[in-house]
């Protein structure tokens, strides 16, 4: 490996991949990135999506959901890498250019960074199936993997990671911007005018696809609602609602995280069970799932952020008409545009990105997690490196 000095010294061409809460599949981007001054220069060049076969999702599915056998677990991250090469190789082919490193999430199947004793020790643990060393062998260049364990181990929640990059494309000096991305989960990013990178807030706000994608399945065998048509079709239950709304940890002030084990498919069919009668349809659950995301996302907003804000949207949920259509009516007086619009960079990209400039970080032995994001002791480096 070149000296963190040497690898700052000059661009990179660096590829990230990500797959997250919803099990769609993976996403990978090419970037460029280009030490600026003050700021880290990133510009998108390849990007590509590969789903998952009904079969893997399902895989993942059952090991977030319940215990499963160390082998089976063992050979799913060989699966699972599998796709991650699948999807960095049709990126790279789209960008024309071979990456010098590459930054790898892995899949979420376990996240409880509180304190909770385990054997008489007390844990606080985050877990991300991967195997590095398969894609390392595969492309042959370093694999930056597990980049939540350190903020974790140092008290910090290990989520969420991507504020740094919301400070490093989105901060403006003028106007309060709060940076959304709705993926399984939502988080926002809180960016007063001219903050620093010690003034950012960030947190989960709650569920933000995972329930809406849950229920399509479970009514019509739907991997999600398409543009948010099946929600506009029905009409929220307020009785559903105001139980919705009574899940404490969307008023719980930051720092919070949260993954499926919070709002698991468990708890959501035990809070449907009431509901599922013939004279109700269908089409006023997802309503009623799709304003309570809407609701989650603004009322943290109104308790911990500003009303009067640029908020720029990013992830699955931003093709969610419906779903952007009821925030606006919950925060009438903030202007919602997509990360695209702001970066030139896909809604649906933003994490693969992610991914890369957190590699890229990583080699420089630059420190990427704020401790006043996600409450850790300390600024550290994240990740482990896999060499070839």
């Amino acid at each position: 490996m070149i000296s963190p000095h040497e690898w700052l010294s000059k661009p990179r061409c660096i590829a990230g991949a990500m797959s997250g809460t919803s099990l769609d599949g993976v996403d990978a981007a090419v970037v460029r990135l280009t030490q600026q001054n003050e700021r880290i220069g990133v510009a998108l060049v390849g990007f590509a999506h590969v789903e998952f076969t009904r079969e893997i999702r399902s895989a993942l599915q059952a090991a977030i959901e319940r215990p499963i056998p160390i082998a089976e677990l063992s050979d799913l991250a060989c699966v699972l890498m599998q796709v991650y090469a699948d999807a960095l190789a049709l990126a790279t082919e789209d960008a024309q250019q071979q990456p010098e490193a590459i930054g790898i999430h892995g899949q979420t199947l376990w996240h409880m960074p509180t304190p909770h004793v385990r054997y008489g020790v007390e844990c606080r643990t985050t877990f991300q199936l991967a195997e590095p060393a398969i894609l390392a062998q595969r492309f042959r260049v370093p694999i930056v993997s597990n980049v939540r364990a350190a903020d974790v181990a140092l008290g910090g929640q290990g989520a969420p990671l991507v504020p740094i990059l919301d400070w490093e494309l989105l901060r403006s000096t003028h106007e309060y911007t709060i940076a959304l991305n709705i993926g399984g989960i939502a988080n926002i990013t809180l960016l007063p005018p001219g903050c620093s990178r010690e003034e950012i807030t960030a947190f989960d706000t709650g569920p933000g696809n995972v329930w809406i994608d849950r229920a399509m399945h479970r009514f019509w065998g739907m991997r999600y609602d398409d543009r948010g048509r099946t929600a506009a079709a029905g009409k929220p239950i307020s009785a559903l609602f105001e139980q919705l709304r009574a899940i404490p940890f969307i008023t719980n002030p930051p720092p919070k995280s949260a993954g499926r084990e919070i709002f698991s498919a468990a708890l959501l069919d035990e809070l449907l069970a009431p509901f599922l009668h013939p004279m109700l349809p269908a089409e006023d659950i997802i309503a009623t799932l799709t304003a309570f995301t809407a609701w989650s996302i603004a009322e943290n907003i109104r308790r911990f952020g500003n009303v009067n804000a640029c908020i720029v949207v990013s992830g699955g949920g931003a093709k969610n008409a419906t779903l952007l259509a009821m925030l606006q009516s919950e925060l009438p007086s903030s202007r919602i545009i997509h990360f695209a619009d702001r970066t030139g960079i896909p809604d649906t990209a933003k994490e693969a990105v992610l991914m890369a400039y957190l590699a890229y970080r990583t080699l420089g032995e630059l420190s990427s997690n704020l401790p006043s994001v996600t409450g850790a002791h300390k600024q550290a480096t994240l990740g482990s490196i896999t060499l070839p």
